[in-house]
């Protein structure tokens, strides 16, 4: 079985005396050559963020690929971006891509992203279509950004991990888009601050794989809400 994870950019990064800041973002000439200045203090995207989501996200993806049914069931980790990549390449950023350190949040606009030129969306897409369970851990003002990505129905299985008062930027109507409530009531249950939460909701999934079988990843997929229930069982 072969699982995605997809998640946001956040400012809680490698520290570094030098990075990306508003001011660089225009002209895109002036951006182009502060990345390439900035490439000595480049990192893969999966060490980059160092914040509390991440690290969790870390620890859950370290105990499963030591697991020896590992090869059978995989589980890669993208960021649905293309900013601040070394290699310029318009398509999502994997854990391994390297990007430089920055101190904004990209993409604050709120409106969605359409096809273009660049590809980008359409690269996703391919991306998707590619696993059989993609699991979201995205911030809701992303969800916004990608929603022409989300909004066809597609044969891999889609489950947002969003909080409650968020969940209306997720078309659940779709048959293969599911919606799992991570809010505050969880937060409380399982002893996580609420900016971990996602985080330590997937690592929990993680040590309950290696611990009990990767069949529990497919339960997921057939049945969304039991990730709850999976979570709640190993407080």
């Amino acid at each position: 079985m072969k699982i995605l994870v997809l998640s946001s950019y956040t400012k809680g990064q490698q520290k570094s005396d030098d990075c990306i800041r508003f001011e660089d973002l225009e002209p895109p000439v002036r951006l182009e050559n502060r990345i390439k200045e900035l490439s000595g203090y480049s990192a893969p995207a999966g060490e980059m963020f160092t914040g509390a989501l991440h690290t969790q996200l870390r620890q859950g993806l370290k105990q499963i690929r030591k697991h020896d049914q590992y090869s059978e069931n995989t589980l890669d980790l993208y960021f649905p971006s293309y900013d601040f990549r070394v290699d310029k390449k318009k398509i999502p950023v994997s854990e391994n891509d390297h990007i430089v350190p920055f101190n904004i949040t990209p993409r604050q606009d709120l409106k969605p992203l359409e096809y273009d030129e660049t590809g980008f969306l359409e690269s996703l897409v391919t991306l998707i279509e590619g696993y059989d369970l993609v699991l979201s851990i995205l911030r809701w003002n992303d969800i916004v950004l990608l929603q022409r990505v989300f909004e066809v129905e597609r044969a891999a299985t889609l489950i947002f991990l969003i909080a409650p008062s968020r969940r209306h930027v997720v078309d659940d109507s779709l048959s293969n888009v599911h919606i799992v409530e991570a809010g505050t009531k969880l937060s409380r249950a399982i002893g996580a601050m609420n900016i971990a939460l996602n985080g330590v909701v997937l690592r929990k999934l993680c040590e309950a794989a290696c611990r009990d079988g990767f069949h529990i990843f497919k339960q997921v997929e057939q049945d969304p809400q039991r990730l709850i229930e999976i979570v709640l069982r190993d407080r």
